[in-house]
């Protein structure tokens, strides 16, 4: 029994390590960041059509992975990251410290649909129950 445990640490490191380097190059897969200026979520389905939630919101993408959502006087900052995993691109968004479950909803690990100079559009498939969210980003 001693032995079958041993073998199992090696093999849940080695998946946890190839899972969590991937997201680290800061740009999309055609090379660059989202484009300079404000930017705004067109689209949103989580289960139903949720884009009035950010009709407030205007988003900015740094070169350097930062991100902020700004909603009126209330401005909040994060960061995003692009990387390859499950074989395909991905396109990371996180939230700093205390903000509006609107922003936390589109904490994820996004698949990239499509992106060019003023629209970006991403899909993500929960693991849990296989639901699909769309997210679309044009500019403002």
């Amino acid at each position: 029994m001693k032995i079958w445990k041993n073998s199992l640490l090696p093999l849940a490191l080695t998946t946890l390590l190839s899972a969590c380097s991937l997201f680290d190059d800061n740009s999309l897969p055609n090379g660059s960041a989202p484009g300079a200026g404000t930017w705004k979520v067109s689209y949103f389905f989580d289960k139903s059509d949720e884009t009035n939630y950010y009709s407030g919101y205007t988003f900015e993408f740094g070169d350097n992975g930062q991100l902020t959502a700004t909603n009126g006087s209330q401005v909040y900052s994060g960061s995003w990251s692009t990387g390859f995993d499950d074989s395909k691109n991905k396109f990371l968004i996180n939230f700093n410290g205390s903000h509006p479950s609107a922003l936390e909803e589109l904490e994820e690990d996004w698949l990239i649909i499509e992106q060019s100079s003023d629209f970006i559009h991403f899909k993500h498939t929960s693991g849990g129950n296989g639901d699909t969210d769309v997210l679309q980003f044009s500019k403002d």
